[in-house]
This record gives structure tokens, C-alpha cells and sequence, in this order.
């Protein structure tokens, strides 16, 4: 047995009674992730398996929308799909994504009694693992009983190579108990066997993200636009954090164009809404949030609510991305929008979606500095043509850069010897 595999595995029961005492405390003050909490801590599992079943693990939201494709087509295939997350929001899409088509659950915590009766229940013929999860008793146990464990859709980006990199003694080993690593981009790949992954397992198979068809309300589409006011022109900031609503008001007010504008604020950390209302008001905005969207204003509004960002993708003119004018962020899915064929602003930190970035830079408009944001803004604005090509062009780089989660399939089934 690997001696990190024991110290690692002392400490986790070393500090279980903390650890109980935390989840206990957010679970009395913090009602929507009560289930989530009680799985985690293993009073909750998936019922039993009783067909061939594969086991996917997707952290959190942009995970279970990425592996979309792969869990139909093994459902197609006659599996049982075992979907499990760590967080409500993801939890929450998951649901509305596959309904009951899936055995969904929270992963439990990493303590090695717990996973093994996930194993047990599950019995699966193979695990996935979406993008770069490293629980060290859940790859240890899975090696251990021989059943073969998948990276699909890995990445790694420069904000988490330092980390990887100083703890590369402790991580290297559980690299190594991949069956395949099945990267995103030539620069993951390269990434990847920095911090120690060997490059003997790792394949090229493109970003499943570019292979999701996304799906707005159309019923609910229609209620929206019958609130919006009249010629207004819609801007969305989608998946914004602090700092960036104020520089995208500022930049709408400073231009005249505010009485113009009907402006959507989607926060990626939606408890925010109450904050980013109070900062919009000293702003002179009027914008209510979703939650209350009884009130109706000219100004805009503030998404404080899970599921509605695909909504208004489709209703806008415009998206700014947000988590891209903060350098700790490193920038957030522009593939949503362009799939609605919307013309894209981003800032200058795109660090985490590079590859992606990079396949669709000369079809975004890039801001470089935050205070040029407003002539951005009134480039796009002004220039419908401008905003109609560049949209069409990036829906065109996105549909042919689609196959990634068939090819990521071929593989698996190669290893698992299925024709």
C-alpha cells in the first residue's frame, strides 16, 4: 500500500470529527444543501445496481452539462449511468438534464469505507472522471479492484500547474492509475505530463463542450420578451463575479447608451443578486431581481436563480462573459452564447478556456483593458453587421469542431475491449 495512500488516509479519519461538525452546521443554516451534506457524509447512497452500469463523476455544473452527449449514447447503449456531483448546482442541472434517465447522486466524502460501498452498490464496469478530480481514496480503491478508470474531457490550466507542481510526490502515483487520460488540447496534454501524468496514457480527444446542443425555455422565452420594454437593445453579462458589474454599468452608463439598453446581470455566485441590486441602484439603475421579477423595470434585471443564463443567451443582442475581467478567474464558458450566435466580449483573462479562446479569437471581440470596455461595447452596439458575421462565424467554428465525446468513446471501448 502507497505510504501517502496511509497518511493520506489517517488524516481524513483524524479529522472526520471536524470535518461532521462543519457539514452539521452548514446543514441547520443552509437548507437547499441538506441532501447533498447528508450524502457527503455517507447516511445517503445510490440504490443498487442491477444491469452493466458505468459510473460518471462531473464535479459541478459545467462538468454534467459536458459529458451530456456520452451519458446518452450510453444510455442508447443499454448501461445504466450512474451520474454523481459534489454540488447543488450541479445536482440541480443534472436533474433537470436527465431526469430519471440516470441514477443521480453526491459523491460521498473520500473516506475509503464509504467509497467502497459505492463501488459495491455500483458495481460498475468502468469509471469517467470529468476533467481533473483527485480523490485519492476514490482512484486507489477503484485501481485496487481492478476496474478501469477514465479521465474524459482533462484540462489543466496555468493557475493550477504551481499547486500540481509542488505536490507532484504526493499526486504521481494516482496519475498513474489511469487507465487513460483522454485531454482536451495539445496545451492540456502538455500541461498534464508537467505535473508528472504520464504521456504514455494521455490521448488527444478534443473539448466535449463544443459538442453540446443547448436548449432554452421557449415557453418561457415568450413570457420574457412580452417584459422586456420595447426597442430595447439586450446586453446579458453572463457568469460575472465581483468587481465586473460595476465595470459593465459604468461602461454602459459613460457611453449615453444607458436609456437604450436593457441589461441582464447574471452573477456566477447567484446568493450575490441583493449586493449587485444595492451597487446598481448607487449606479442609477432600477434592477429587480429574477426572484421578483413581478417588478418590472426599464433598466434591466438581476438572475438570482439556477437555469435561466441558456434564456437569456437567445433573448441578447450582445454577451459580455464575465470571470474574464479578473485575473483570479481565468474566464468562463463563451461557448453558450455563440451556440445562440451571439457576438462575445471577454476580457483579457481566458487562461482556463485557452484552447477554446484561442479556436475563437478573431470571431469575440477582446477587451485588453478594462478601460476601453466602453468603445468595445459601442463598437458592437452601433455596428449590427459587425455583430451578425462575427456570430455566424463562431457558430460555424463551433459546429465543425464538434465529435470529441465519439472519439472519446471509440477509446474507452477500445480499452474495454467492446467492438
Amino acid at each position: 500500500m502507497l505510504f501517502t495512500y496511509i497518511i493520506y488516509v489517517s488524516l481524513m479519519y483524524l479529522f472526520y470529527p471536524l470535518i461532521f461538525i462543519v457539514f452539521s452546521i452548514i446543514m441547520i443554516f443552509n437548507k437547499p444543501i441538506r441532501k447533498g451534506a447528508l450524502s457527503r457524509l455517507g447516511f445517503i447512497y445510490p440504490k443498487e445496481n442491477n444491469k452493466n452500469a458505468v459510473w460518471i463523476h462531473a464535479v459541478s455544473v459545467g462538468e454534467i452539462v459536458a459529458v451530456k452527449e456520452i451519458v446518452f449514447s450510453l444510455i442508447d447503449r443499454g448501461y445504466s449511468v450512474y451520474l454523481s456531483t459534489t454540488t447543488v448546482g450541479g445536482y440541480d442541472i443534472a436533474r433537470k438534464n436527465y431526469g430519471d434517465k440516470v441514477e443521480l447522486f453526491y459523491l460521498t466524502l473520500d473516506y475509503p469505507h464509504m467509497i467502497n460501498k459505492l463501488i459495491k452498490l455500483i458495481s460498475p464496469e468502468y469509471v469517467m472522471i470529468a476533467e481533473i478530480e483527485i480523490w485519492p481514496a476514490f482512484i486507489y480503491l477503484l485501481h485496487k479492484k481492478l476496474i478501469p478508470l477514465y479521465m474524459i474531457n482533462g484540462r489543466i490550466g496555468k493557475k493550477e500547474i504551481k499547486g500540481y507542481k509542488n505536490f507532484q510526490f504526493f499526486f504521481k502515483s494516482y496519475f498513474n492509475m489511469y487507465t487513460k487520460i483522454l485531454a482536451q488540447s495539445n496545451i492540456d496534454k502538455e500541461n498534464m505530463i508537467s505535473i508528472g501524468m504520464p504521456e504514455s496514457l494521455i490521448t488527444v480527444t478534443g473539448n466535449l463542450k463544443y459538442d453540446i446542443n443547448y436548449y432554452a425555455d421557449e415557453k418561457k422565452i415568450d413570457a420574457l420578451e412580452n417584459r422586456i420594454p420595447v426597442n430595447k437593445f439586450i446586453i446579458t453579462a453572463g457568469s460575472t463575479h465581483q468587481g465586473e458589474e460595476e465595470l459593465i454599468l459604468k461602461a454602459i452608463d459613460n457611453l449615453g447608451i444607458k436609456d437604450k439598453v436593457y441589461i441582464v446581470i447574471v452573477p456566477r455566485d447567484i446568493t450575490r443578486g441583493e449586493d449587485i441590486q444595492k451597487l446598481s441602484y448607487k449606479l442609477g439603475y432600477e434592477l429587480p431581481l429574477y426572484a421578483n421579477y413581478n417588478e418590472k423595470s426599464e433598466d434591466g434585471i438581476i438572475i438570482n436563480t439556477i437555469g435561466e443564463l441558456l434564456n437569456w443567451y437567445k433573448l441578447s443582442d450582445l454577451v459580455i462573459m464575465g470571470g474574464t475581467f479578473t485575473g483570479t478567474m481565468g474566464g468562463h464558458n463563451i461557448l453558450e452564447a455563440i451556440y445562440f450566435k451571439k457576438l462575445v466580449i471577454v476580457g483579457k483573462y481566458m487562461y482556463n478556456f485557452i484552447e477554446i479562446y484561442e479556436y475563437m479569437k478573431e470571431v469575440v471581440l477582446t477587451c485588453d483593458d478594462k478601460e476601453k470596455l466602453p468603445e468595445i461595447i459601442q463598437k458592437a452596439y452601433q455596428d449590427e453587421e459587425l455583430r451578425n458575421i462575427l456570430a455566424e462565424k463562431a457558430y460555424n467554428l463551433l459546429i465543425q469542431n464538434n465529435g470529441s465525446s465519439k472519439r472519446t468513446l471509440d477509446i474507452i471501448n477500445k480499452y474495454q475491449g467492446i467492438v
